[in-house]
């Protein structure tokens, strides 16, 4: 089964590329012709993340595979700091064939495929794969991201820390001074993060905004009425079946989220 990822991809091309994404995000990008993929992770000003897109390399300059619904508008600004220079950014939607697969149903030819993401790190994003045709498709819809461990913009567009949707390690303080840095870097220094992402199946979906598991108030993310939804929760909570106030959960962490 391939997964038709409909969401946002970008071209950004010219020399400065990628040190325009860098500038936004968490981390700084290392990404060439050797080491072709990585991962921004941008936020606004109070540290919450805006997309995490996966950093893809081109001769061109660098891809961005957006996590996002829409294209998000702190493209305007990388547009602005690559027009000082001879690049741009365009739209890639359409020329490139973006899926998601489980990694046993995965095509064996591809033009890149990046592993370990979702649930159990059990899926991979796969671009321009050679013979897809022999694979049946369904669109990639919302519900099937939260099914799988991905984001939605229930998770995105400044509503969470990095620290608290499976985005952690993207988080290094020593990238300048990005967007949401300071909340960081006070979090970092005062707080440690102590919390998770995990993915919650119900046989009652939960009808409220939270749920105690195993003693910890778990703070679901997704819409309600689903039998498979997110949540935050403590991070020494343990994975597998918990007994709730809507019965028996069972539980997975989610490390790296689609």
């Amino acid at each position: 089964m391939l997964y038709n990822d409909p969401r946002p991809i970008s071209l950004l091309t010219g020399h400065s590329a990628v040190e325009a994404i860098s500038k936004l995000s968490t981390n700084r990008l290392s990404v060439n012709k050797e080491n072709n993929v990585d991962r921004a992770v941008v936020c606004d000003g109070s540290g919450r993340v805006l997309d995490a897109p996966h950093v893809v390399w081109d001769e061109s300059g660098v891809i961005l595979l957006h996590t996002t619904s829409n294209k998000p508008d702190y493209l305007m600004a990388v547009a602005r700091d690559l027009s000082k220079g001879s690049g741009q950014v365009m739209d890639a939607t359409g020329a490139i064939d973006r899926f998601l697969c489980h990694r046993d149903q995965c095509p064996d030819q591809t033009g890149l495929i990046i592993t370990n993401l979702g649930v159990m790190g059990k899926y991979s994003i796969v671009l321009n794969p050679t013979g897809s045709e022999k694979f049946s498709h369904t669109r990639l819809t919302p519900e099937v991201l939260i099914e799988i461990g991905g984001l939605t913009d229930n998770h995105l567009n400044g509503r969470y820390l990095p620290h608290h949707i499976g985005l952690a390690d993207y988080v290094r303080l020593d990238n300048g001074c990005y967007p949401g840095q300071e909340i960081h870097a006070r979090m970092d220094s005062r707080n440690p993060n102590k919390k998770k992402m995990i993915w919650i199946e119900s046989e009652d979906p939960p009808n409220q905004n939270s749920l105690v598991i195993s003693g910890f108030n778990c703070k679901l993310i997704t819409p309600l009425g689903g039998s498979i939804v997110h949540g935050i929760i403590e991070d020494s909570t343990e994975e597998g079946l918990h007994d709730t106030a809507v019965g028996t959960v069972n539980t997975l962490d989610i490390l790296h989220a689609l």
